[in-house]
């Protein structure tokens, strides 16, 4: 149970990681993705391609 736990923690953690490192390094362009529970769950889920998508949506919503 503990693990489980722990495993979708960590992928939370390294969701929010990527999320915050995308908006710091391109923050100067303009490009923020908002961090929030349904980019937060994206980015976990999904990893790297998550955040590829999510780029692709604000840039098509833009």
């Amino acid at each position: 149970m503990f693990k489980i736990m722990f495993k979708i923690l960590k992928k939370v953690v390294i969701g929010m990681v990527l999320l915050f490192g995308y908006n710091t390094f391109l923050s100067s362009l303009n490009l923020i993705i908002p961090i929030n529970v349904i980019t937060i769950i994206i980015a976990s889920f999904f990893d790297v391609p998550g955040i590829i998508g999510l780029v692709l949506f604000l840039l098509f919503n833009y």
